[in-house]
């Protein structure tokens, strides 16, 4: 009988014959499945994935996560770009470099709209100038769109009657003599005056952004002992901001209070970090400096208030460091500084949906503080309401970046973000309901309440209107379109008609206020382009113009009601009466019948001389890019000759050689135009040599004295006027 075997102490080989993995490396593995994993549900532990089924992970990938606040992440040095749409190439001449400015510093140039500088929402309807770089997402990328189909649509007046005039600004000698002077009236004693102002700041801004423990604000302010400047610009930004909510568009008594708060802000505020610098500064960058139309102001505060908190470690939780003996007594603390980062956060985030540029890593993995946790103000709803602003502020800083990379994203990350919106909207306590608020809560929560849904019914406009762009710009038919592009343009101008309908019906909440006005003038503006754009897109589409134009009408009507409640409402007003009243004359003048021009010597160079006349005189309407057929402007109508690659570039340099210039007399030199299109230019781009370069202008009068419409236009004087030139950007350069 054969003795038994002893067991081979030798490890026993794989199927392939190697050794067995070792610790380290099945720990490696282990780390790169991890890895993946995380990639795919960056937002879910994977115990609560083990059991579902393969339907249902699926439909968690597209989704890009169940409801939770998205993990927020900073890409690595050597991570790559995301992958930028193809389409996204017609797109990028709408965000032109930024043009150095000759105005002398520090003057500001003279507006001769009073307060209005907002290049934002573009309200000095001046396309051609770039004073600062505005994305994909800004008004001025519509406006541009549509000066393309309508070359025209700026130049021609409305009636006299229809615009009210507004008078002019003081010289800017006399506002700074009124605005400089030091501060000599300070106090002892609080001014009762003040009272309302203090009760209004936290009736209405208070709710959007609680980041002042009101009842040690409001017992510093009564005892009235501290003179120090920490204490007087927080104190005078919230006064600033409190007249604002309590007066009307008329009453300018803020300005007093930012006068006296710019006082205290130096240099030196930066470098003395405190909590109340922070809230004065959030104050002041989040709120206020829009109020008065300088967004670029107020988004390079920000950016200062941003670090001023990092410097305090307000991006940091310290509750898991704290023992038991000092817990109560630092969970004040800890909370206040919960509030004040996150308030920052959703300020910033507010501002930069409507600005079309990136973050700047507002969110990363090093930002680990926790939303607040706590009633604020013993009110269960408010604290509801700041942790659903920050949820949405989380999930708009993505769609920000994303469209920083991309003017039109793709369809599965457009879907993916819109599925977040609408789960959010889902869970949140701000869906629309009766327009009668409840009486129950307070004036200044029903407003909150009102803009919350305003901005998230805004910020999918904001998503899906690239699409809308692309396709005005491209003038494709509607049944060449793929499934996808239409379903986002019909989604994109539903979404506008619910938020045009509903700031109409809402705005006016419990009470009428300054925050509930200037919020609803600004988004109904913005939202109005969309249907104004349709209308200039698809003027034949009886369907779509009719829905169209009652959306504008709307939002005219609601503007003209907001011109107590927004210093802004009578611009938007003129402008988009302006806009409205030219896309009937634009969708008249392609109803015309006209003969086709013909370019002299098509298939040959073309000289700058007269072109070829028409059979019957045209107005210059007529001859306007819309409808361009891009086969036509590549071939010269010769289908065998169509290029597809030509075509492409014919689309992107079309805004490099449409010079969206206001001078007569560039350096190398162009023929003067009128009110009209320049048919040469489009020669141009279809690839005939040129020797002179086409230049227009809207003719726009900017006259301090004269701030309605001239039925009699000049063109712009050239001395008041700049070139403007796009910047291509020929590739992008990973971060």
């Amino acid at each position: 009988m054969p003795a038994p075997t002893r067991p081979s102490k030798t490890p026993a080989l794989r199927p392939n014959g190697g050794p067995p993995p070792s610790v380290e490396k099945i720990s490696q593995t282990l780390q790169e499945y991890r890895g993946i994993l995380q990639k795919l549900f960056p937002n879910v532990h994977p115990d609560q994935l083990k059991d579902l089924g393969r339907e249902r992970l699926v439909e968690l990938i597209q989704k890009s996560s169940p409801f939770h606040p998205p993990s927020p992440r900073t890409p690595s040095i050597e991570e790559k770009p995301p992958p930028v749409n193809p389409d996204a190439a017609n797109l990028e001449q709408l965000q032109p470099m930024p043009e150095d400015s000759n105005d002398g510093f520090p003057e500001r140039k003279h507006h001769a709209l009073r307060g209005i500088t907002d290049d934002v929402n573009m309200l000095s309807l001046s396309v051609k100038q770039n004073p600062s770089y505005l994305g994909i997402s800004s008004v001025m990328a519509v406006l541009r769109v549509i000066t393309w189909l309508d070359p025209e649509c700026l130049t021609r007046s409305p009636e006299r009657s229809a615009i009210p005039t507004r008078e002019p600004s003081p010289a800017p000698e006399a506002r700074a003599s009124q605005h400089d002077q030091p501060r000599t009236d300070t106090p002892a004693a609080p001014a009762w005056d003040e009272i309302p102002l203090i009760n209004a700041y936290f009736t209405f801004v208070h709710p959007f952004i609680p980041l002042i423990e009101e009842q040690a604000f409001r017992d510093t302010y009564m005892a009235a002992k501290r003179t120090d400047s920490r204490w007087q610009l927080l104190l005078n930004s919230v006064l600033a901001m409190g007249s604002v909510a309590a007066g009307t568009a008329e009453d300018t008594g803020h300005q007093v209070y930012f006068n006296r708060a710019k006082q205290h802000l130096t240099m030196d505020t930066l470098d003395t970090a405190h909590l109340e610098t922070v809230q004065a500064l959030a104050i002041l960058s989040g709120f206020y400096l829009h109020y008065i139309q300088v967004p670029n102001q107020a988004n390079s505060l920000m950016g200062a208030t941003l670090r001023v908190a990092t410097m305090l470690g307000l991006h940091r939780d310290y509750s898991e460091g704290v023992g038991p003996a000092k817990a109560q007594k630092a969970s004040f603390s800890i909370e206040m500084r919960r509030r004040i980062w996150w308030c920052t956060f959703m300020l910033d985030a507010w501002a930069g949906n409507t600005l079309g540029r990136p973050s700047m890593g507002r969110m990363s993995h090093a930002i680990t503080a926790k939303p607040p946790q706590e009633p604020i103000g013993q009110s269960e709803a408010m604290l509801a309401l700041v942790q659903e602003n920050v949820r949405f502020c989380i999930i708009s800083t993505r769609m920000e970046d994303a469209l920083a990379v991309s003017p039109l994203l793709e369809e599965h990350e457009r879907h993916a973000l819109d599925a977040l919106y609408l789960e959010w909207y889902r869970h949140s306590s701000v869906q629309a309901g009766s327009p009668h608020p409840h009486i129950s809560e307070s004036p200044g929560i029903t407003t909150l309440k009102n803009v919350m849904r305003w901005k998230y019914l805004s910020n999918r406009v904001i998503l899906h209107r690239p699409v809308l762009l692309w396709y005005a710009m491209r003038k494709i038919t509607w049944e060449r379109l793929s499934e996808e592009k239409k379903a986002a343009i019909e989604l994109c101008r539903e979404v506008c008609a619910e938020l045009i309908f509903d700031i109409a019906a809402t705005w006016r909440g419990q009470k009428a206020c300054q925050i509930s006005g200037w919020n609803a003038t600004w988004l109904i503006y913005q939202a109005a382009m969309v249907p104004l754009l349709s209308l200039y897109s698809d003027p034949h589409d009886t369907e779509i113009v009719g829905s169209c134009r009652q959306q504008v009408e709307i939002a005219i009507r609601t503007i003209k009601d907001l011109h107590s409640w927004c210093p802004t409402a009578r611009r938007s007003h003129e402008v988009l009466i302006r806009l409205y009243e030219a896309s009937k004359k634009h969708a008249a003048a392609l109803q015309e019948p006209r003969d086709l021009y013909i370019p002299n010597a098509m298939g040959t160079p073309v000289s700058t001389g007269t072109p070829a006349p028409l059979l019957h005189p045209q107005p210059t309407s007529v001859l306007r890019p819309t409808y361009i057929d891009v086969s036509f402007a590549n071939a010269y109508g010769n289908p065998q000759d169509l290029n597809t690659a030509n075509q492409e570039m014919f689309m992107d340099n079309m805004f490099d050689t449409l010079n969206w210039s206001t001078s007569w007399d560039s350096p190398i030199g162009g023929p003067q135009m009128m009110n009209g299109w320049d048919y040469n230019s489009m020669q141009t781009w279809a690839g005939n040599p040129q020797t002179d370069d086409t230049y227009f202008s809207f003719g726009y009068v900017d006259d301090a004295t004269q701030l309605g419409y001239d039925m009699e236009m000049e063109p712009s004087n050239p001395g008041d006027v700049m070139n403007g030139h796009y910047a291509q950007m020929g590739q992008r350069h990973p971060i």
